[in-house]
């Protein structure tokens, strides 16, 4: 048996109360008329409260498809990519951060540093 998901009473309620809270951000005039014809219809008819359910989830999903790849752009060329270009203008003493061009004959890096009793205490 397939269980239900959604609460669709919920669903028409939580419109509602976002058309309110638009109303009062906004003060557009439409929302509240809106806000009442989404609550009553929800509460007086079943089968447009979960036609009403059913339009919401289908806008969540599509929804669900384009933001994430907007966010993530939007991320990526005002945060990401001015941060490389930064990174590649004044970073000049060393061209090759990662030794992606493989110059040397080993990678082998060698560390003159001398261990004391302190430094194996808190290893990090």
């Amino acid at each position: 048996m397939k269980t239900k998901k959604t609460n669709p009473l919920r669903t028409v309620l939580t419109i509602s109360v976002g058309f309110i809270a638009l109303y009062l951000i906004t003060d557009w005039e439409w929302t509240i008329p809106a806000a009442l014809l989404v609550g009553l219809a929800g509460i007086f008819s079943t089968y447009l409260s979960a036609k009403i359910d059913y339009l919401w989830m289908k806008l969540a999903w599509f929804l669900s498809l384009v933001i994430p790849n907007i966010l993530l752009g939007v991320i990526f060329f005002l945060l990401l990519f001015p941060i490389a270009l930064l990174s590649r203008l004044f970073n000049q003493a060393n061209k090759d951060p990662l030794n992606l061009q493989n110059k040397a004959k080993s990678n082998f890096k060698s560390s003159n540093k001398n261990f004391d009793k302190v430094s194996f205490e808190k290893p990090w």
